[in-house]
């Protein structure tokens, strides 16, 4: 339907607000449409940001991928840069405006309104904040200027506060720009969407890599010489060298103007909207980072700024803001990202999401090839699932390793989001030749491993559990099932040896009494050691999920 005389006005001008304009024009060839946004520059790829500090990305033009004119041009879309939307009178549905270059105020009458305001950093109040060459990292204006300060060369040791995506992917640019790196996060573990077993095994890489990581410290103040530029940063126990700040703290949805005008703010605290993106006020909409969304798996509001879901919201605001009909039913929070050499994907809910959510969950940790391990190149990742033990429903996924990850983390979105079983998982019909996957693939061993757990088949134990234990001062056998040649190379401390090949015939040199917990390299003769004991008899017996490769609390030789 065409609607020729009315009038949509986008307050955004970045990945929601012009995706919206674009799929709007689409649908109607002669609404006028009007976008506002404080920002110089439209239609950025924010997440390429950090790969222009690091020298990856030469020329900040490339992040563009529109610009005003374009949009003028092809579409008839005016897009009025350094204007600022200053209140939404929501009776007369009049949108007031700054022009920020000139100081000059404007209104814009409107048939129908997208809000995609986004995020704004959060910037805590502490002593010293206000320093000189502590940065933040949210539009390309930030970029620029971050960069032109490492291309100065006057940076040597630089601090990211917050270990999060964004912390981390700086973290890795800054050291390929030859700085020394420190990453401070609050929380005991970086990546704090996944769980902390599968975040430590990054830690460790980040930690190879020359990467400083500091957990469970939080930062105090920032000093600087003769109050102008930091030059240190001040934690709970410690003090660290900074040339140069990055705060990743986080973000928040920028709901002011919404608040202001009447617009019901949800429980995440971002604009509450339904599946067709409306707010509570009638021809208003609400897209992107500033919009509250429904988690897919537990359906509940949900919070999670992302590009790719804003686009998609973007796109359905269009679509009903035109006369059609569309809904967005909700997300899962996939996400995915490179630190180094490593690939970190999740979707879903972790471990300790899903127990918060009252879900009675099994979960395991099993390493794969990424590829037929035969083939050159093939290459280790971890994968951890999480399912509903009623149900025998997949709740989530956590995805580590040099391999390939991120189409694994498709998969099981695609399955998350049509309801699967664990079962199901397991008999998907995944391509396979050598240089893409094994004859089984990695989601469907793990989904096998996790099945016969769910069923009883096996008892096994998560690496950190086995930690926690051993913390605890339990006394239990930790029984090493690997070649003689492997258990000299390292094992872990306190551990028993028994060849595999071995075991059956030596099955007497175990304490029966005791609970056993097998290990190898990444978890299958663990599992084959824990069938021989309990075929002999030994009742309390588990194997530890992922065994080596997932235990990253030291090995001894």
């Amino acid at each position: 339907m065409v609607y020729e005389s009315k009038h949509l006005v986008i307050i955004g001008g970045v990945a929601a607000g012009m995706k919206a304009a674009a799929k709007a024009r689409r649908e109607s060839p002669t609404m006028k449409i009007t976008v506002v946004t404080d920002e110089e520059y439209i239609s950025y790829a924010g997440c390429g940001m950090p790969y222009f500090i690091g020298d990856i990305i030469k020329d900040s033009k490339k992040l563009l991928v529109r610009e005003p004119p374009y949009f003028k041009n092809m579409h008839n879309i005016d897009v009025l840069t350094r204007h600022q939307a200053t209140a939404i009178d929501t009776k007369s549905k009049q949108v007031k405006v700054k022009n920020l270059e000139n100081g000059q105020d404007l209104a814009f009458n409107y048939d129908k309104l997208i809000l995609a305001t986004g995020a704004q950093p959060i910037i805590p109040p502490l002593p010293g904040i206000s320093l000189g060459n502590i940065f933040t990292l949210r539009t390309i204006n930030d970029a620029v200027k971050i960069k032109s300060f490492v291309d100065s060369g006057k940076v040597t040791n630089a601090v990211i506060v917050g270990g999060g995506l964004i912390g981390l992917e700086m973290a890795e640019n800054l050291v390929l720009r030859g700085i020394k790196v420190t990453v401070v996060e609050l929380l005991d573990q970086i990546l704090p969407p996944l769980d902390k077993d599968m975040a430590q095994i990054v830690q460790n890489h980040l930690s190879e890599k020359g990467v400083e990581v500091v957990t469970s410290d939080g930062v105090k103040s920032f000093e600087g010489e003769g109050g102008s530029y930091v030059t240190k940063v001040i934690t709970g126990k410690r003090q660290l060298p900074a040339d140069m700040v990055i705060l990743s703290i986080g973000i928040k949805p920028n709901t002011k103007l919404a608040q202001e005008a009447g617009i019901e703010i949800g429980a995440t605290r971002a604009i509450k909207v339904n599946d067709r993106m409306e707010t509570n006020i009638p021809d208003i909409y609400a897209v992107g980072d500033c919009a509250e969304n429904i988690h897919l798996v537990t359906g509940k509001p949900a919070w999670i700024a992302l590009g790719s879901t804003a686009a998609k919201m973007g796109r359905v605001a269009a679509i009903n803001a035109t006369g059609g009909v569309d809904t967005f039913k909700g997300v899962l929070g996939t996400l995915i990202v490179k630190v180094f050499e490593m690939n970190i994907g999740k979707v879903g809910l972790s471990e300790r999401e899903a127990i918060k959510e009252g879900f009675k969950i099994e979960s395991t940790i099993v390493p794969a090839s990424d590829v037929s391990h035969y083939y050159p190149g093939a290459k280790d990742i971890i994968i951890k699932l999480i399912a509903d033990v009623p149900t025998r429903k997949l709740l989530g996924a956590e995805i580590v390793g040099t391999g390939v990850v991120d189409k694994r983390i498709d998969i099981i979105a695609t399955a998350l989001t049509f309801g699967a079983t664990v079962d199901q998982v397991s008999k998907l019909d995944l391509a396979y030749a050598p240089p893409y996957a094994m004859s089984m693939d990695a989601v469907i061993v793990a989904a096998n491993v996790l099945g016969n757990k769910l069923s009883g088949k096996t008892v096994g134990v998560l690496p950190q559990r086995v930690a926690e234990k051993r913390d605890r001062g339990e006394d239990f056998i930790l029984l090493d099932v690997r070649t003689e040649m492997e258990y000299q190379s390292g094992h872990i401390k306190g551990s028993q040896h028994i060849p595999l090949d071995k075991l059956a015939s030596r099955v007497h040199e175990l304490n029966k009494s005791k609970e056993i917990i097998t290990y190898c390299r990444a978890g299958l003769r663990a599992a084959q050691a824990y069938r021989i004991l309990k075929n002999a008899g030994i009742r309390n017996v588990k194997y530890m999920d992922g065994s080596i490769l997932a235990w990253t609390y030291g090995l001894e030789k």
